[in-house]
């Protein structure tokens, strides 16, 4: 198995086991040894990937953010109502694991993930993208996870009614693109 896959299995399992570990604890009282034993991987695994159980999610959302697009058919870029589509069908997938980090009040982690998601794809040029200067890039991009998050979290909490499609198309209208951003 590639060295890759090996990393992302195991990033996958400590994320798995820290959102089950979360359900029953508050997130101060779990330990970094019960997380380990529960994932199933090493303390100084732990230790050289991450900083704190924020990383852990941050990571386990970039990964799963960017593992989307990945499989997503092969194109030189993706219209801004695509990406949110398929950002939303993760969230969908994810609902469980979304939910449990929102009841513990990580919503701002969450919006990190996707910060970071969204800037690694623009530099990646994998986005129909305006090109603005940095300080209006930042300001931008913040803006745009914080809106696309907030609303996702509203989705999960309301039933997850509305599919998908219709989710990526609203935030599309809502920023004022009808197809490309």
């Amino acid at each position: 198995m590639p060295p890759t896959e090996v990393r992302d299995q195991k990033l996958t399992a400590t994320f798995t086991a820290l959102i089950a570990l979360m359900k029953t604890k508050r997130i101060e009282n779990i330990s970094i040894t019960e997380l380990c034993q529960k994932a199933g991987v090493s303390r100084s695994y732990y230790y050289k990937r991450f900083r704190s159980f924020d990383d852990v999610i941050t990571q386990n959302e970039i990964l799963g953010i960017i593992g989307y697009i990945r499989k997503l058919p092969n194109q030189q870029k993706i219209s801004f109502e695509t990406l949110m589509t398929h950002y939303f069908q993760l969230v969908k997938d994810n609902a469980n694991a979304q939910l449990t980090l929102i009841a513990v009040g990580k919503e701002q982690v969450l919006i990190k993930a996707f910060k970071t998601s969204n800037q690694y794809l623009e530099k990646k040029g994998a986005l129909y993208a305006p090109k603005f200067n940095s300080t209006d890039n930042q300001y931008r991009t913040d803006f745009l996870a914080g809106a696309v998050v907030n609303m996702s979290i509203s989705w999960l909490k309301g039933g997850l009614i509305e599919s998908p499609e219709y989710m990526g198309k609203k935030v599309s209208q809502f920023m004022g693109h009808e197809t490309n951003f």
